[in-house]
């Protein structure tokens, strides 16, 4: 299992499950078929930007680390996330499409959604494909550019 896939693999778990220690990730991990060692899930999570907070009943819990204003670290969420899972993105008239890994579509088109890029309308989410609707092809094209430099 490479980097990438042991990454959504942790997101897939801290979604359907509590967790509150990296020693019940570590276990987690390896039940589902990832061995891994303490140090690589810490350095994960911190790539992944989760962090240990306390779920409403006061238990510690990890989950997705707000940020100061909930949209500050947009961009560098948006870059790691096309660095990490995009595939390929082109423009056709004010449309985009975005080509990911299978499954990153949705994180994806949440990262993009918090942008608030003011030439991005809005974006449809599927597998492996996410589709920017901007405001002409001219913002399309201007996104597009935006978008490749944000991924490197």
């Amino acid at each position: 299992m490479n980097k990438r896939q042991r990454q959504q693999l942790i997101q897939r778990i801290i979604k359907d499950r509590p967790v509150s220690t990296q020693q019940e990730l570590v276990a987690a991990l390896l039940r589902a078929g990832c061995e891994v060692t303490q140090a690589t899930v810490s350095r994960d999570l911190v790539e992944l930007g989760l962090h240990r907070g306390r779920d409403l009943e006061g238990r510690p819990q990890y989950s997705v680390a707000p940020s100061d204003n909930g949209r500050s670290d947009a961009p560098a969420a948006c870059g790691r996330m096309l660095k990490d899972f995009g595939r390929g993105i082109e423009a056709a008239q004010n449309l985009l499409v975005l080509r990911c890994d299978p499954g990153a579509a949705p994180g994806l088109g949440r990262v993009l959604d918090e942008l608030e890029h003011g030439s991005i309308l809005g974006t449809v989410a599927g597998d492996d494909t996410v589709l920017l609707v901007c405001r002409d092809a001219q913002s399309a094209e201007d996104v597009c550019e935006y978008l490749r430099e944000l991924g490197g």
